[in-house]
């Protein structure tokens, strides 16, 4: 027994001390415990790794000439003019060799790219007009020549002079040092010489190459080469029939017809697509009674992927080459962000389509419209983000496109104000919600049920069948008095009754219309009022006032009947007659006639 009670109070001691402890602080120790726990779990498993790493040390790396991944030398002039005439002799030697592939010539390539300021250069266009222009320059400097290698200034000359430009001699082609950026310190052929490059070649191709160092035709093997990469089997005409490798406008004649294959098959399959898609669409319209889209969204990614294949085809395989290029570059952009945005309008527009079907929503209802007008300026902002993201890939400034937003903006919001005051009107209503449809409001002296809330006009359908529609601006700066929101119904009329009524009937009568009315389910029942009010001058007139409680005016009207009939009913059993509009003359004697009456003869 001693033991027992002694466990008992030991266990009430401890069960006080749990009572007194901070449970937040005990949540931080645990949390401390928890964290020293890991830390000792992992603090072998570091020194393992420590161990191992010391044990096993680590792969040496391969050396600098070797190393791909090694950008070009761009420290001065001298090394980027170096970069630029190594990484495409490789090219040339790649390319000539008929047992390497022309891919091999890409890495090479890129790395000649890189002694190029490329950044005035339109991001879409920037890969393959480096590749041309690094191209150009080599053809430029086969004909015309450099300096001495020894007097072109290397990185110690650019620290004692301190430039921060050089010109090759007798050229305006220039190098640059790059003052800001990620290449920052670079030395790179300029912007505005890569601009110029192809005036450049033009001016000088009809030189002859420089007998050392040259690499022939390696530009036009560049044009000629299907894919990516350069093969001078085609430059040689091996490959293809003499005409076919004729050049019209830049480009050989097989380019011209491969690109005009792909434009024209993409075109047709693109319309037969579209076409049977807007079919069968019409046909499930008439069958299921709804407009159905899915299959327009398909036949128009087709078309969105087909575009991209095409421009890849004639960028990448078909190889078109310089201005044409850029321009067909520029078509194709315009082109494929107009079909995503249409792609972007059409799923927008049946999003909601969906969310009203699926939440059962009344489909003219301001939470449908609302829902149809979120879902419309997101496709708003999306195609003006698209427009924005396409004129920077063609190399339009993006403030320049922002600042044509915004004044194309504020002309349309000029010439469109009252377009634009009925949309915020309709924005309004959306959200405050004075009415519905099928509420009865009275507006602007005119009554009648809302029948359709547009972006534009609120549409009423008057008691006399005819309808209205009321500019939306002009219905929020109205005042608008919503009947269809009544929690009770009044009932205003005055009972008539004839004065020869005795007061205890006409008190009988009274209390028996108070009993109708209590015992009405539709009527309320505490504020109604049923007095003698009026000596009126053909009847004593007891004034009606209740509220019934009631959805619409159909049932207002056959609940009033009810009370009404039951009124009837109560005035016939009391035997109160209601008065119709008479009048009593009485007169008190007739005036006597001062002469005889006589007759006439005709």
């Amino acid at each position: 027994m001693t033991s027992a009670r002694g466990k008992s109070a030991g266990l009430k001691r401890l069960m006080m001390w749990c009572n007194g402890l901070d449970w937040r602080h005990l949540k931080l120790a645990l949390v401390g415990v928890l964290l020293i726990l890991v830390m000792g779990l992992f603090q072998p498993l570091g020194s393992t790794l420590a161990a191992d790493t010391q044990d096993h040390p680590l792969p040496a790396a391969i050396a600098a000439e070797l190393n791909p991944l090694r950008p070009p030398d761009t420290s001065s002039p001298r090394a980027t003019i170096a970069s630029l005439i190594l990484n495409l002799d490789r090219v040339y030697l790649i390319g000539k060799d008929p047992e390497q592939s022309g891919r091999e010539t890409l890495q090479p390539l890129r790395r000649a790219v890189r002694t190029l300021d490329l950044s005035e250069v339109p991001r879409a266009f920037a890969e393959g007009v480096g590749a041309e222009v690094a191209l150009l320059l080599k053809e430029v400097i086969d004909r015309v020549g450099l300096p001495p290698y020894a007097s072109i200034p290397d990185a110690e000359q650019v620290e004692r002079e301190d430039l921060t430009q050089w010109r090759i001699p007798n050229t305006e082609i220039l190098l640059q040092q790059v003052q800001e950026g990620p290449r920052a310190g670079a030395w790179l052929f300029s912007a505005d010489t890569v601009d110029r490059a192809e005036d450049f070649f033009a001016s000088v191709e009809d030189l002859p190459y420089r007998p050392q160092g040259s690499t022939p035709g390696i530009y036009r093997a560049y044009t000629l080469t299907p894919g990516t990469g350069i093969d001078f089997t085609w430059a040689d005409s091996h490959a293809l029939p003499p005409w076919l490798a004729e050049e019209w406008l830049g480009q050989a004649v097989w380019q011209w017809l491969a690109a005009a294959a792909a434009v024209i098959g993409a075109i047709a399959i693109a319309l037969l697509a579209y076409r049977l898609a807007r079919r069968a669409e019409r046909r499930a319209q008439a069958k299921l009674g709804r407009e159905t889209r899915w299959r327009t969204m398909i036949a128009l990614m087709l078309a969105l992927l087909l575009a991209v294949s095409v421009h890849a085809l004639i960028d990448w395989q078909i190889n078109f080459t310089g201005s044409m290029l850029q321009s067909i570059a520029r078509v194709f952009v315009v082109i494929e962000y107009s079909l995503l945005a249409w792609l972007v309008a059409v799923v927008f527009s049946r999003i909601p389509e969906v969310i009203i079907r699926s939440r059962r929503l009344r489909s003219r209802g301001i939470d449908s419209q609302l829902l149809r007008l979120g879902f419309k300026l997101l496709i708003v902002i999306a195609i003006a983000a698209m427009v924005i993201d396409a004129a920077d890939r063609i190399g339009l400034p993006a403030y320049s496109v922002l600042t044509g937003l915004g004044v194309g903006s504020l002309a349309i919001a000029l010439a469109a104000r009252e377009t634009l005051a009925n949309l915020l009107g309709s924005i309004a209503i959306m959200l405050d919600r004075p009415f519905a449809i099928g509420d009865w409001i009275k507006l602007n002296g005119v009554e009648g049920t809302v029948e359709d809330i547009g972006f534009r006009s609120t549409r009423i359908r008057t008691f006399y069948d005819s309808q209205l529609s009321v500019p939306n601006s002009s219905t929020m700066a109205a005042t608008i008095d919503n009947m269809g929101r009544r929690t009770y119904r009044r009932v205003y009329t005055t009972l008539a009754i004839r004065y020869d009524t005795p007061p205890e009937r006409i008190e009988a009568f009274v209390e028996g219309i108070k009993a109708v009315i209590m015992a009405t389910p539709s009527t309320r029942k505490d504020y109604f009022h049923v007095v003698l009010n009026d000596f009126a001058p053909s009847s004593l007139d007891i004034m009606l006032y209740f509220f019934l409680q009631v959805p619409d005016w159909s049932a207002e009207l056959v609940e009033r009947q009810r009370v009404l009939l039951e009124i009837v009913r109560l005035a016939e059993r009391l035997e109160v007659k209601f008065a119709f509009p008479t009048q009593t003359v009485e007169i008190e004697r007739l005036p006597e006639l001062s002469q005889p009456l006589t007759s006439v003869s005709p």
